[in-house]
């Protein structure tokens, strides 16, 4: 199995990540300058990482796994790792599956995202992030 972090290196640096991640590989990411806003979303622009499918390809390559394998994928809410799954699907993965509470879940009434989610599950995860893990633009 492998088990993807596609949030952006922010989100991973300040949120925290789940332990067993194998990687951090970004499916959009912030405009190095951020000049950019986005009214819908109401926060900085955010741009498609184009190297996202082969970047994945060499992360499953590393653990000696194929297409044929399973694949795991986990973002801040569960929206942008369903649209991931579909995006590898198309691109031949067999066994692509999305963590759909993400790692910090919903948003409660307040306005917190502590409802759901692997971080609000108590699952195993911490601030302390692996050099190795990390997405680094190539």
């Amino acid at each position: 199995v492998l088990f993807l972090d596609l949030r952006t290196r922010a989100e991973a640096m300040f949120v925290g990540m789940a332990s067993p991640v194998d990687a951090l590989v970004p499916l959009v990411e912030l405009q190095e300058i951020m000049s950019e806003w986005d009214a819908k979303r109401s926060a900085y622009k955010l741009d498609p990482v184009q190297d996202f499918v082969p970047e994945v390809g060499r992360r499953l390559q590393a653990k000696g796994l194929t297409k044929a394998d399973t694949v795991v994928l986990i973002c801040r809410s569960g929206d942008r790792s369903a649209r991931a799954a579909t995006r590898l699907a198309e691109e031949g993965y067999a066994k692509v599956y999305s963590v759909v509470d993400g790692f910090e879940g919903d948003m409660s009434a307040e306005g917190r995202r502590n409802v759901n989610g692997w971080k609000n599950a108590s699952l195993p995860w911490g601030y302390k992030l692996d050099k190795a893990k990390m997405y680094f633009v190539r």
